[in-house]
């Protein structure tokens, strides 16, 4: 018996035996559900067993009387063990950048979730500093991914100003609307000053993560951080390829302890 029609059992059946009975196939299912498709041959086999948040689980949270507010603060009642470490992971990137003078970026913002975590970091550890985050993508302009597996993650820029606005972080958090490959150096070129500490490549796309490593490199202070999400990884070849191509020999590329995803940063020495 799935965990959704269980549920719809009277409330005195759901006890005892019944419900762990109920429980271990739940866990069961989610399980059978989380089976790696045949596409997969390395890296994703194990992104499939890191403890994401299943649709069994996220059913049920959804059915057992949750509020709004009882999913964001209470999160990790909710959130996967995989989606956790990817914060953490970000988190001590960050830790290990104070002290390091420059401003913080992401490339491939959206929804939003990395570029505000790194904006409350800065309120919480530099709340009397100049230190932006800015938030480079395409947002609505972007198009679905022909190369590698084809992933394609497309936000509007509104939607995301909207929930930067409601919380009253326009100075701390701002939005670029860019073409990583073909507009990124015209950016700079109107704002040649803007030097970064924490650069975050969330795009896993050959042609941006070359383009990105082209101009922010020379813009990150010594001592400062990128962070790939997807190094050495099936599911973007295209990021491995340009990471190599660019970064000098005997560059230490160092990974997460974790983390699935990102998987790798490079300290500018």
């Amino acid at each position: 018996m799935k965990l959704s029609q269980w549920l719809k059992r009277p409330p005195s059946v759901q006890q005892g035996d019944d419900a762990a009975s109920a429980s271990n196939q739940a866990v069961s299912a989610s399980n059978q559900e989380s089976s790696p498709s045949d596409k997969w041959r390395f890296e994703m086999m194990k992104d499939y067993l890191h403890g994401h948040t299943s649709k069994e689980a996220a059913g049920w949270f959804e059915s057992a009387g949750y509020t709004a507010a009882d999913f964001y603060d209470y999160f990790p009642c909710f959130l996967g063990a995989g989606s956790i470490g990817r914060y953490l992971s970000l988190y001590e990137c960050y830790k290990q950048t104070l002290g390091v003078a420059g401003h913080i970026a992401e490339v491939g913002v959206y929804r939003g979730a990395v570029s505000l975590l790194f904006t409350k970091l800065v309120l919480l550890y530099e709340p009397y500093s100049t230190t932006q985050v800015h938030g480079f993508d395409m947002y609505e302009r972007a198009v679905p991914s022909t190369r590698g597996k084809g992933f394609s993650f497309v936000e509007t820029y509104q939607r995301v100003k909207n929930l930067i606005d409601i919380q009253g972080l326009q100075a701390n958090c701002l939005l670029h609307d860019v073409n990583a490959i073909d507009e990124l150096p015209g950016f700079f070129e109107q704002a040649p000053h803007l030097q970064f500490k924490l650069v975050f490549l969330d795009a896993g796309d050959y042609d941006i993560v070359s383009s990105c490593l082209r101009e922010f490199w020379p813009r990150l202070t010594t001592g400062g951080i990128i962070i790939f999400d997807q190094f050495n990884h099936e599911a973007a070849p295209g990021e491995t390829r340009a990471v190599k191509e660019f970064l000098p020999p005997g560059t230490a590329i160092r990974t997460f302890p974790n983390g699935w995803m990102p998987n790798a940063y490079v300290v500018k020495t």
